[in-house]
C-alpha cells in the first residue's frame, strides 16, 4: 500500500488523476440523481431541452468572457511568482470581463423573446432567458476565478469546488424538477453555476491576495495584446461548438417532427453517459497538461509529456470505455430509465469517437498553449462544419445512428489533420523549439 502511495505522490499525472477521481465520483453520483429525476418526471424531451439551454448558456458565457479563460490560465501560471505583473494582468482581465459581461447581459435581456423562440419553439421560458442576462456577469467572473486557480495548479481546491457544486446541485435538482418539471431542470443549470461561484469564493480565501488584490488602474495594453489571440480562438470555440450543437439538435427535431424531441434526448443521453468516461480524463488536460504545455519550450519536452499520457493515463481511459460499452444496457437503466433504451444502438460509434477525440486533444491543446490562432480557427470551424454536413448526409440512411457515425468520422479526419499540421514536432528527431 505504501509503495502504491509513493508512486502516486511522485507521478503528477497519477496524483492529479487520484484527486480528480473524487470529483468524478461526485459528478457521477449527482449526474445519476439528476438524470433519474429528469427521466421520471420529464423524459427524453426534457433531456433535449436542457441540453439546448446548456448550449445557449455556454455561448452566452463565451461572449461575456470573450473566451479568455485559457489565456488567463497560461499567464496566471507564468506570473504566479511575479506579484506586480500578476496584479497588472488580473486588472486587465477583470476590466475586459466586467465590461463585456454587462453588455452581453443587457443584450440577452433585450432579445429574450427572440432567443426563447429560437431555442424552445412553442415553449415559453423567456423569464429564464432574462435571468440568464441578469446573472451572466457573476457567472463570468467565476470562470476567471477558476482559470486563475487552474494557472496556479491548485487542483485540490478545484476538485473540492467541483465536488461541492455537484453534490449541492443534485440536492437542489430533486426539489426543482419534482415541483417545476422542465422549467426546474432548466433553472437547475443556472443555479448549479451559482453554487460553483459560492464554492469558489470560499476556497480562494487563502489565495485572495493573488486572485483579487488588484487595481483596475494597473491594467496595461500589453496584456490586452497578449490575450488577443486567446480571445479570437476561444470565441470561436464558445460560439461554434454550442451553435452547431443546437443546429445538429434542430436537425434531429426536423427529422423526427412528431416525437416531441425524444430522439434528440437519446442523442444527448448517450453523450451524457459517454461523458462519464471522458470525465475521468478531460479535467487532467485542463489541470495539468495545458499549464504544462504553456511552460515547455521544445518538441522533445512535448513528446515526453505525450509518452507519460499514453503510458499512464490512456490505457485506463480505454479500459473504462470498453467496460462502458459492455455494460451499456445497465448504464442506461441506472442513469436514466427503460424509456431511453433505444439509444443502445448509438454507443458503438459514440465511444469510438470519444477515443479518437482524446487522442486528438493531446495535439489540439498544443495549439491553445502556443496560441496557434490560424490553425486553431480553421480546424475548429472545419470540424463542426464537417460534423454538421455528415449528419445531414448520414441521417437519411442511418437515421439517428447517422449522427454518432458523423461524430466518429469527423474526429478521425480531425486527428489526421492535426498529425499532418504538426508532423515535424511529432516525428522529428531534432530538438525543435515550439
Amino acid at each position: 500500500m505504501n509503495k502504491i502511495k509513493k508512486i502516486v505522490v511522485k507521478n503528477i499525472w497519477l496524483k492529479i488523476s487520484f484527486f480528480n477521481a473524487f470529483a468524478v465520483f461526485a459528478r457521477v453520483v449527482s449526474g445519476w440523481v439528476i438524470n433519474k429525476v429528469i427521466a421520471i418526471y420529464i423524459g427524453p424531451e426534457g433531456t433535449g431541452l436542457t441540453e439546448q439551454f446548456r448550449n445557449f448558456l455556454q455561448t452566452a458565457q463565451g461572449f461575456a468572457t470573450l473566451g479568455i479563460s485559457e489565456g488567463v490560465t497560461k499567464y496566471a501560471a507564468k506570473y504566479q511568482n511575479n506579484r506586480k505583473q500578476l496584479s497588472s494582468f488580473l486588472a486587465s482581465t477583470y476590466k475586459i470581463v466586467l465590461s463585456t459581461s454587462i453588455i452581453a447581459g443587457v443584450l440577452i435581456i433585450i432579445f429574450s423573446g427572440y432567443i426563447n423562440r429560437k431555442l424552445f419553439g412553442s415553449h415559453d421560458f423567456s423569464l429564464l432567458i432574462v435571468l440568464t442576462g441578469a446573472l451572466i456577469p457573476i457567472l463570468s467572473v467565476n470562470i476567471i476565478f477558476m482559470a486563475v486557480l487552474n494557472g496556479f495548479q491548485k487542483y485540490k481546491k478545484i476538485t473540492y469546488i467541483n465536488i461541492i457544486s455537484n453534490i449541492a446541485s443534485a440536492i437542489v435538482a430533486v426539489f426543482l424538477i419534482m415541483h417545476y418539471h422542465i422549467f426546474g431542470a432548466l433553472l437547475l443549470i443556472m443555479i448549479s453555476q451559482l453554487i460553483s461561484f459560492i464554492a469558489s469564493l470560499f476556497f480562494i480565501r487563502a489565495d485572495m491576495v493573488e486572485v483579487l488584490k488588484f487595481s483596475l488602474k494597473d491594467s496595461k495594453n500589453a496584456h490586452y495584446k497578449r490575450l488577443y489571440n486567446y480571445i479570437i480562438m476561444a470565441l470561436v470555440t464558445a460560439v461554434v461548438i454550442p451553435l452547431f450543437s443546437i443546429l445538429i439538435r434542430n436537425q434531429i427535431f426536423h427529422f423526427y417532427p412528431q416525437d416531441q424531441g425524444e430522439h434528440a434526448g437519446y442523442w444527448d443521453g448517450v453523450k451524457k453517459i459517454s461523458g462519464l468516461a471522458l470525465a475521468f480524463i478531460t479535467p487532467i488536460f485542463s489541470l495539468y497538461y495545458y499549464p504544462q504545455l504553456a511552460k515547455i519550450r521544445t518538441n522533445t519536452e512535448y513528446k515526453i509529456e505525450l509518452k507519460k499520457f499514453f503510458k499512464q493515463i490512456f490505457p485506463l481511459f480505454l479500459a473504462g470505455v470498453i467496460l462502458l460499452y459492455i455494460f451499456r444496457y445497465w448504464a442506461i437503466i441506472i442513469f436514466f430509465s427503460k424509456e431511453y433504451l433505444p439509444m443502445q444502438q448509438l454507443f458503438k460509434w459514440q465511444l469510438a469517437g470519444d477515443i479518437i477525440r482524446i487522442i486528438s486533444l493531446t495535439i489540439a491543446f498544443l495549439m491553445l498553449a502556443r496560441a496557434h490562432i490560424v490553425k486553431y480557427i480553421l480546424t475548429e470551424i472545419g470540424f463542426w462544419i464537417v460534423f454538421y454536413i455528415l449528419t445531414k448526409l448520414l441521417m437519411p440512411r442511418y437515421e439517428l445512428q447517422g449522427v454518432v457515425m458523423a461524430y466518429f468520422f469527423t474526429y478521425l479526419l480531425y486527428l489526421l489533420t492535426l498529425i499532418l499540421l504538426y508532423r515535424k514536432i511529432l516525428f522529428s528527431r531534432k530538438n525543435l523549439p515550439l
